[in-house]
């Protein structure tokens, strides 16, 4: 595969603050940022919402024309007439239903969309969020479940036969009392395993001296613990690698994102989130949403969204502590 089939096979986001972004439609004022509940919609409003909160950065509140006033958090939906407060030097980022950016940072009243189109990435996001909100908290086999006993080696990661984005993926392990360790790597069907020495690491990368992986492919992997002479093979392990075709998809998704001016590594990361899981790549969305609530309360549709990809990775436990913060922040 060509250096740069293997840059679209490769989805990576771009650093903070490693480049300037396009600045797309935007209307810019003020915000203030913090805190947790999704925001119901107000009774005898419209049933659409008119903006999703993608970023919050400080204490911000949002007040239905009603009364109510609830902490905006990020995933949370904002109805027009919706009027959000923002403490001095804090802010949010809504993206709007039209599809524009808006930035808030002082008190401002959301707009009435109605009228206008609306954008792909405000459904896609919405459309994703309501799949989450309707997935089973206890759904997954026991095969799927990862469960390490201390002492003892699992495999960690890729498993579950799930996407990855790269095709020079990484492998990792829990560690064991014989800290030695061989990988061995086979294509499903092809039957002809490779194997390479990890050493002590329970961290191993595909290196560059060595083919990268097919894209839409089914791969499987194992560990020796003790080495492959006289050490014992844990069950294998079966993952695929994206399509080209499913790699620009993903990346014209990134795009999208960066033209609304929004940083896929930063402001734009709940969006990326978003499309991690659209793609099918659960790590990757994992990775992305565990960054967004480092940052900033989770609304309770996050929160689910956040249980349903740990419930896929097999962390049955993360998983109903994410479903569980989810039920108790809609309260």
């Amino acid at each position: 595969m060509s250096r740069l089939a293997r840059s679209r096979a490769t989805a990576v986001l771009p650093a903070r603050g490693a480049r300037r972004f396009r600045t797309g439609p935007v209307a810019t004022v003020t915000t203030l940022a913090c805190a947790a509940l999704t925001l119901a919609a107000p009774v005898g409003a419209q049933q659409d919402p008119a903006a999703l909160f993608v970023q919050v950065r400080g204490n911000v509140s949002v007040s239905r024309p009603a009364g109510a006033t609830l902490p905006a958090s990020v995933g949370g939906r904002a109805w027009a007439g919706d009027r959000i407060d923002v403490e001095p030097g804090a802010r949010a980022v809504l993206l709007t239903r039209t599809g524009s950016r808006l930035v808030v940072r002082e008190s401002t009243t959301v707009p009435d969309p109605r009228g206008a189109g609306e954008g792909e990435l405000f459904t896609h996001a919405l459309e994703t969020l309501a799949r989450a909100a309707s997935a089973d908290p206890a759904a997954g086999s026991r095969a799927a479940l990862v469960d390490p006993i201390p002492g003892y080696t699992t495999l960690l990661r890729p498993r579950n036969g799930l996407s990855v984005s790269s095709s020079r993926p990484s492998f990792a392990w829990t560690s064991s009392l014989d800290p030695r360790y061989d990988v061995m790597l086979s294509r499903v069907g092809d039957g002809r395993p490779r194997i390479f020495a990890a050493g002590a690491d329970t961290v191993w990368t595909l290196p560059d001296s060595v083919p990268e992986l097919e894209a839409d492919t089914r791969y499987v992997w194992t560990v020796f613990v003790g080495g492959r002479l006289g050490g014992r093979p844990l069950p294998q392990q079966e993952f695929r690698v994206i399509s080209l075709m499913e790699s620009m998809e993903l990346r014209d998704r990134v795009l999208e994102i960066e033209q609304l001016g929004l940083d896929p590594a930063g402001d734009g990361l709940f969006l990326a989130a978003v499309a991690y899981r659209d793609a099918g790549l659960f790590y990757e969305a994992r990775e992305a949403l565990e960054g967004v609530r480092a940052e900033a309360p989770l609304s309770p549709d996050a929160y689910r969204l956040l249980g349903e990809v740990l419930a896929g990775l097999g962390d049955q436990e993360s998983a109903r502590t994410a479903f569980d913060r989810a039920e108790a922040r809609s309260r």
